[in-house]
């Protein structure tokens, strides 16, 4: 008789644990789910937006008009992460270095955007 109680804990715990996890998991899909829904209503808005962010520059490549900057969360378009950046003109990464803090500002219909302007915060 004591094993069909431990058989039946171990079930209710596992029903418990599985029950639990899916509805985590089920919420977690739904906030991504929401999230994916903006990020394309912003990107088929055809909308031009701006932005100004900060962050800090890690490769300048000025033969393809491409600052490599390390940035925070750009409202609606981006989480935090390092990527590569259009420049709208060759100009614009002239007395800007490896390694300076930034704020720069982003211009564009998503997702095609390019920096338009930076300035060096520090």
């Amino acid at each position: 008789m004591r094993a069909w109680k431990v058989v039946v804990l171990l079930n209710l715990a596992l029903v418990v644990g599985v029950g639990w996890g899916y509805v985590f998991w089920g919420l977690k899909v739904a906030r991504l789910d929401r999230e994916l829904a903006l990020a394309r209503a912003v990107a088929s808005s055809g909308v031009e937006r701006e932005w100004v962010v900060a962050g800090v520059v890690r490769a300048i490549l000025p033969e393809l008009d491409v600052l490599v900057i390390t940035h925070g969360e750009i409202t609606g378009l981006m989480a935090p992460m390092t990527m590569g950046f259009r420049t709208a003109s060759p100009k614009i990464h002239e007395g800007i270095s490896i390694g300076d803090e930034v704020r720069f500002t982003l211009r564009g219909v998503p997702p095609n955007v390019a920096v338009t302007a930076i300035e060096k915060t520090k």
